[in-house]
C-alpha cells in the first residue's frame, strides 16, 4: 500500500539559498511527499509546484491576533494542509494548544486538511498511560475525513529512540477506534529504520522530522515507502 509522507522542516531551513538547494534536490520527487516549511517560504514551495502545508494556524477569523496566520490568508496562498497540535509548538507557546477544536474548524472552514499531532511524554509512557493521553486528547474532538492524525511520542522527537512496532501498531489501532480515520507515524523517522517501521500493518504514512532534510534521506524514504 502506498503511503503519505509528510515532511516538517521546523525552522531548521532558515536562508533562501537553503531552501532553493532542497528544491532543486527534490523537485523530481515532488509529488510524492507534502512539505511544512516555514510560512515565509510557503509561497515560494507553491510556486515551483510543491503540495505544501502549514506548521500551524490561528483559531481566530481575523483581527487584532499579531503573529498569527488564518486559514483564510493560507487558502489564498493555495496551502493544502495544516499541522495543528506539535508538541514543539505546544511546548514553546502553550496558550497555542489550548483551542484544538477552534483551530481545526477554521482549517475545515477554509478547505484545509488537517494533520493533527498526539502522542505521550516519557513520564506518561513509564506510567502506562499512552493510551489514557491520546483519550484525552481526541475524545472530545469531531474528527473527520479531512483530518489525520500523526501519533508523534514526544520522548521520540529528535532522539533517535522509536517505540515497537508492536507498541506503534497497538496505538496506531487503538486511534482508529475514535473513527475510521488516516494514522500517521512521527518520532525519529529516517532512512536506518524505515525499512522497520514501514512494515507496521494498518499505518497510514510518515510525518518526517530533521532526517529529511538532505534529499538523499527523503529520497530513500519514499523509496521504501511508496
Amino acid at each position: 500500500m502506498e503511503k503519505m509522507i509528510f515532511v516538517n522542516q521546523k525552522m531548521y531551513l532558515d536562508s533562501i539559498s537553503d531552501i532553493k538547494k532542497f528544491q532543486n534536490e527534490t523537485i523530481d520527487y515532488k509529488d510524492k511527499f507534502i512539505i511544512f516549511p516555514s510560512d515565509i517560504y510557503l509561497s515560494d514551495y507553491i510556486s515551483k509546484g510543491f503540495t505544501v502545508g502549514s506548521q500551524n494556524i490561528s483559531p481566530e477569523d481575523s483581527g487584532a491576533h499579531t503573529g498569527q496566520i488564518s486559514g483564510k490568508a493560507l487558502k489564498d496562498l493555495d496551502v493544502s494542509y495544516v499541522m495543528i497540535g506539535h508538541y514543539e509548538v505546544c511546548k514553546h507557546y502553550k496558550e497555542k494548544c489550548v483551542r484544538i477544536q477552534e483551530r481545526i474548524n477554521q482549517a475545515i472552514k477554509n478547505n484545509l486538511k488537517v494533520v493533527l499531532c498526539v502522542g505521550e511524554n516519557i513520564e506518561e509512557k513509564t506510567n502506562g498511560q499512552t493510551k489514557e493521553t491520546i483519550k484525552r486528547k481526541l475524545e472530545n474532538l469531531d474528527l473527520n475525513e479531512n483530518i489525520i492524525i500523526s501519533y508523534e511520542p514526544v520522548w521520540s522527537i529528535g532522539t533517535d529512540l522509536t517505540p515497537t512496532n508492536e507498541e506503534i501498531e497497538d496505538i496506531v489501532n487503538y486511534i482508529k477506534t475514535f473513527k475510521n480515520v488516516k494514522v500517521l507515524y512521527g518520532g525519529s523517522v529516517g532512512p536506518n529504520n524505515i525499512d522497520i517501521l514501514n512494515k507496521i500493518p494498518n499505518l497510514n504514512g510518515f510525518l518526517l522530522g530533521s532526517h529529511a532534510l538532505q534529499s538523499s534521506n527523503l529520497k530513500k524514504i519514499i523509496e521504501v515507502v511508496q
